[in-house]
């Protein structure tokens, strides 16, 4: 006899089959889906698939479809470039890039390269995504304008490198760090393709998993080696993490309070140790690592400030001005300490780091309001300072394959906290007669000392530092792209230069000038209120040029009247504008 209950409950478990199987797929194509939701990370990281749908989604994938902002170019050829070339490619990148996050050891890098042009050794996906990855990193910082022919060889070298990275970007290993790590380098040079926030959120959360933020315990007996080699990766993150998250002003993947690695000395009183990076067995640079060291002692003093004045729950303070002044204290230490045989590259990318730290010390956005005249002048030295830098930067060939579009962001949030307070504040800023320091506390240090500067050569250097950050942010939009940041700046600086020639050309009416100061005249020996200050820039060289974006009719203006803007008589050729040092780095040994 038929059994209708029997029958019954195999079609159930056989819709119910189909149901799960149903919701498998949905679940599967909602994973592909993902494209910026970093917490799904937190769900399982370290397993190599998730939830069995090894065919719909991979770890790789994950990372690149959340991290990418344009899909990569497909090349018919992806031949490799001479050898000789090869070699000067890898060797550029370990004097530059590797210099500040020793991702790869020349060891390393070079025994790839071998094994990928000899083609008789065994090659794996590691080999030839280090190689790659480094063509691409080492072309993409000469170039000079996004498309042209270094921009696409340096894509074409990526894209191959990608084909790799279902073998090479797995959870659970220190060689799947150090390949997410070089596609975190390749995307500060590269933002059209991916994003390196991302990707330094995905790197940080790896890095976690290996436990590498903590050191091992004594009794496991690691080898030494393994444990430079640890130490090695977690800074390699550490300063990465810190210089994005600073860049685009948001949280750190991680605090300084889940930390426990051995750190490097004080560089105020060991400027000369190296040895915290240095691996016996690895023939790491002495240049390479007092340059990542000097650049992982930044990053700690700007992650302590950060975190106290960006990310702590603790309420708003009264008188803010003496963490600041023990931030800003903390950095100059920290730049006196460099070391004299710093070539003038890294030199110039250090001190542009620090005068932007300095901004962004002055001006968090929680409690910008409560920031005195006198903290508001030290930003005002700071901007003009960062623009000087930043400019000779984007003015020399070999600095300026330092610059990465990060340097965007920075130079936006410096040009707009220089408008702010040029808008808030103009009898701070435009007056002879300097505000006092603020009083000092219990523990506190000695605030800054500023600049003494006349009316009008207030109003000069406020023209200029626009004018340059202008420039600044116009030659890296050509390299990088971010258009947006080039226009917002363009506009919201607009009427504040027509304000500043205004007042230029006629001080007496806003109110902002006594008949007696107009007289005031700097005397050669640079006054300064609160100690003294070496003219370690050469401010000769600085001249102003008129802002390409302002009205025909105001430039007209200001060159017809050569008794109050006669610099803007100077018409140079761009030639002559490189030939011209913004900075004198003659002077730059010291910073007192």
């Amino acid at each position: 006899m038929f059994d209708v209950s029997a029958a019954q409950a195999a079609v159930a478990r056989t819709t119910s089959l189909s149901g799960r199987r149903k919701i498998q797929r949905k679940e599967a194509s909602d994973v592909d889906d993902l494209v910026a939701d970093f917490g799904f990370l937190a769900v399982n990281a370290t397993a190599r698939d998730f939830h069995g749908f090894t065919k719909e989604m991979s770890f790789a994938r994950l990372v690149l479809s959340t991290s990418s902002v344009e899909e990569m170019p497909r090349f018919s050829s992806n031949t490799l470039p001479p050898r000789e070339l090869g070699r000067e490619l890898v060797q550029q990148c370990l004097q530059e890039m590797f210099a500040l996050y020793p991702v790869l050891t020349d060891t390393a890098i070079f025994g790839s390269l071998d094994a990928v042009y000899q083609q008789t050794g065994y090659i794996t996906a590691s080999h030839r995504w280090d190689v790659r990855l480094s063509f691409a990193i080492a072309l993409v910082s000469r170039s000079r304008s996004k498309g042209d022919h270094l921009y696409r060889d340096a894509v074409r070298h990526a894209s191959s490198a990608l084909k790799d990275a279902e073998a090479v970007i797995l959870p659970g290993s220190i060689a799947s760090l150090q390949a997410i790590l070089l596609l975190v380098l390749y995307s500060m040079l590269d933002p059209s393709h991916f994003n390196s926030w991302y990707l330094i959120g995905v790197a940080s959360r790896v890095m976690a998993d290996l436990g590498l933020h903590q050191d091992p315990a004594e009794e496991l007996r690691v080898k030494e080696s393994h444990i430079m080699l640890r130490r090695r990766m977690f800074s390699c993150v550490y300063t990465l993490d810190r210089a994005i998250s600073l860049a685009y002003v948001r949280a750190f993947s991680f605090s300084d309070d889940s930390v426990n690695v051995a750190v490097i000395p004080d560089p105020a009183t060991h400027p000369s140790f190296v040895s915290w990076y240095n691996n016996p067995a690895e023939d790491l640079s002495s240049t390479a690592d007092t340059s990542a060291s000097q650049l992982l002692g930044l990053r700690q003093i700007q992650s302590n400030w950060y975190q106290k004045a960006f990310q702590s729950s603790r309420e708003a303070l009264t008188e803010p001005w003496p963490n600041r002044s023990s931030a800003l204290n903390a950095m100059q230490s920290w730049a006196k300490a460099l070391p004299k045989s710093t070539p003038n590259p890294l030199k110039h990318l250090f001190l542009s780091e620090m005068f932007f730290s300095n901004v962004l010390v002055l001006s968090p956005p929680q409690n910008a309001g409560l920031l005195c005249s006198y903290g508001k002048a030290v930003l005002f030295d700071n901007a003009v300072r960062y623009s000087e830098v930043t400019l000779s930067m984007c003015d020399t060939s070999h600095s300026y394959n330092f610059c990465t579009s990060l340097d965007i962001l920075r130079s936006r949030w410096v040009g707009e906290a220089l408008l702010n307070i040029l808008a808030d504040s103009p009898t701070a800023i435009y007056k002879t007669l300097h505000p006092p320091p603020p009083p000092l506390f219990a523990g506190s240090v000695a605030p800054p000392p500023l600049r003494r500067r006349g009316f009008l050569e207030t109003i000069d250097e406020a023209i200029k530092t626009i004018n340059r950050i202008d420039q600044i942010l116009d030659t890296l939009e050509i390299r990088f792209g971010y258009p947006a940041n080039y226009n917002t700046f363009k506009s919201k600086s607009a009427s504040t230069v027509e304000r500043l020639y205004s007042k230029r050309q006629h001080p007496y009416s806003h109110g902002m000038l006594q008949a007696d100061e107009l007289a005031f005249n700097r005397p050669q020996n640079e006054h300064v209120v609160g100690g003294s200050v070496p003219d370690w820039s050469s401010r000769s060289s600085v001249r102003i040029n008129p802002p390409i974006r302002y009205s025909l009719a105001i430039r007209r203006q200001a060159e017809s009247e050569s008794e109050v803007c006669g610099p803007f008589k100077d018409k140079k050729t761009p030639d002559d504008h490189q030939k011209e040092s913004i900075v004198d780095t003659s002077d730059m040994d010291r910073l007192d």
